[in-house]
């Protein structure tokens, strides 16, 4: 008796609560974002305008419900963030040869300058914050000009560094890279290498090579057509190709075969349907490396819109591992 006597109440609060929100909904003013700062103002939001006005502009629209104030934004842009503020590795591309270091571009300036400095055999000679290059002196073996060569990048990750190196020589009054089976980079650049672990932590940064911070060379988009996650690489094909199968390894995933010449890695991925999911299973999933020109790459899934969140995840731990 009880029973049957609860089932009329809640369905009569339901339907008051859904009147109730569909009166409020009437009751909405969408108001121009010219006039964010009089409502926030006015609704007690904030005490002083020049908060927003100043200091952090609010874009979209402000939405009024009686007395709740509700800020909508546009999506937020993906980040990057290196694995660990203290990681340093060695990387190795064919002719190019890097250091990566979970620092700022900005951090890891002085620490190469200091590098050079206290290298008794090679030394300081010039260096430019703009392009992000550091120049040893010029030393001469075999009657030839040689010089060693330090460009600070920003890495593919938040909050990491790229640090290439290369040895030039003089020839007819200019310079060119010395080739692999010439050059004398492997000791120089494990003997860096050495020298920047036992550094121990950077608190120190360069005022004058903050701009080195700003260039990004990831980026995460959405695909308007589809709403799909792509993770553009402002890198050759042959430096995405590498960093997207150590990523790829590093998150966990099975490579079952590649195909670069079509630019496709292939996992194992198994995701089993429920009776009332109709979609089909997935046994496997492509990752495709697209060359957008010469220095820049896009990479994405061959996963559709129905499966938007798988495509999310997988994208997402690929970005968190690409060095």
């Amino acid at each position: 008796m009880k029973n049957s006597l609860i089932l009329p109440i809640v369905l009569v609060m339901f339907a008051c609560t859904t009147e109730i929100s569909q009166e409020k909904l009437k009751d909405s003013e969408i108001i121009d974002s010219s006039k964010n700062e009089n409502i926030l103002t006015k609704e007690g939001v904030i005490n002083d305008s020049s908060f927003i006005a100043d200091k952090y502009p609010i874009s979209g629209e402000i939405e009024v419900l009686n007395d709740q104030t509700k800020v909508f934004t546009p999506r937020p842009k993906q980040l990057f963030s290196a694995a660990s503020s203290s990681e340093i590795r060695l990387h190795k591309l064919g002719e190019i040869r890097w250091v990566y270091l979970g620092l700022e571009p900005s951090a890891a300036w002085p620490m190469t300058i200091e590098f050079l400095e206290d290298k008794n055999n090679l030394g300081l000679d010039s260096f430019d914050p703009n392009s992000g290059t550091i120049n040893s002196k010029i030393f001469n073996f075999n009657n030839i000009d040689f010089k060693f060569v330090f460009k600070i990048e920003r890495g593919l990750q938040q909050s990491s560094s790229e640090i290439f190196v290369s040895q030039l020589k003089k020839v007819n009054n200019s310079w060119e890279i010395v080739s692999s089976k010439e050059n004398q980079l492997d000791a120089l650049i494990n003997e860096f290498y050495e020298y920047l672990s036992s550094s121990g932590p950077a608190t120190g940064t360069s005022l004058v090579a903050l701009n080195l911070n700003a260039s990004n060379k990831t980026e995460v988009i959405i695909d308007e057509r589809t709403g799909l996650s792509k993770i553009k690489l402002r890198i050759n094909f042959a430096r995405a190709w590498a960093a997207l199968r150590r990523s790829l390894l590093q998150a966990g995933y099975k490579i079952i075969d590649e195909d670069r010449n079509e630019g496709k890695f292939y996992l194992e991925y198994s995701v089993r349907r429920s009776l009332l999911d109709r979609r089909p299973d997935i046994t496997s999933v492509e990752i495709i490396v697209k060359e957008l020109s010469s220095k820049e790459c896009l990479i994405s899934t061959s996963l559709d819109a129905e499966n938007l969140d798988l495509s999310e995840e997988i994208i997402s731990q690929i970005n968190q591992s690409l060095s």
